[in-house]
């Protein structure tokens, strides 16, 4: 293959995949066409691209039964890494939330807010945290005392 030869192989192999994709129009569906015929190698290359086109699309990937994936959920490695994996993001925003917060709070004390605004907000923020906490535990409690939950199959 010269360095001349080049060019149009490369603009074969761009119309192989335009035309796998179906993004061909006609013209180049033409010129592609004439490509082909005028360089063996591309057709043996066009017909492999093409099988193997229709194999990926047809193809689909076999599903594990359901109990492998129960297996698995149990498993306590599996709840091990979410647990560690739960307690990492959990401490990391705790950590950055908190200093955020102090941050912020610093700011703002030094500020020349109001007084009054300034215990508002205080008991505005301390409410809000305050029932969060109590939704969080609540829900944490249900959880794990429902009967219910531990009856249920995905």
């Amino acid at each position: 293959m010269t360095p001349s030869d080049d060019l149009p192989l490369d603009r074969a192999h761009a119309l192989m995949m335009a035309a796998l994709d179906g993004e061909c129009s006609a013209e180049e569906r033409g010129e592609l066409e004439r490509l082909l015929a005028g360089h063996p190698e591309l057709s043996a290359e066009w017909n492999r691209l093409r099988r193997l086109k229709e194999v990926t699309v047809t193809m689909g990937l076999r599903q594990p039964p359901e109990e492998v994936w129960d297996r698995y959920r149990a498993s306590v490695l599996h709840r091990t890494e979410r647990s560690i994996a739960w307690i990492l993001i959990v401490l990391g925003a705790a950590a950055l939330g908190g200093t955020a917060f102090w941050l912020w709070l610093e700011a703002w004390l030094a500020s020349d807010v109001p007084l009054v605004a300034k215990v508002a907000s205080v008991a505005l923020i301390a409410g809000g945290v305050l029932l969060a906490v109590s939704v969080i535990r609540e829900r944490l409690f249900l959880h794990r005392r429902d009967p219910y939950s531990k009856e249920v199959t995905r």
